[in-house]
């Protein structure tokens, strides 16, 4: 049994988070962009991107800062321990 903190696997759920912070910020712009794109004309569409834009990409913009910020948190945690344990 592990007393205290697995520095590398803390380390690397850190990572993992970083990454899919990244993956969603991508997706996100992807898919407005495809939107920009797509042929669909009125008053859906106007409901649709202004629905998408003043509530689903916020959504996924702050998804992707909660992850970062999770990530640099944990990361601080692991040089914190190793710091200790030097």
């Amino acid at each position: 049994m592990i007393r205290g903190m697995d520095t590398e696997r803390v380390q690397a759920l850190a990572q993992q988070m970083a990454e899919v912070a990244d993956r969603v910020r991508a997706i996100e712009t992807r898919l407005t962009a495809h939107l920009a794109t797509t042929e669909w004309v009125g008053a859906d569409r106007t409901r649709f991107e202004s629905d998408w834009s003043a509530q689903h990409v916020v959504a996924l913009r702050q998804a992707a800062d909660v992850l970062d910020e999770a990530a640099h948190v944990a990361t601080d945690n692991v040089r914190e321990q190793e710091s200790a344990s030097a």
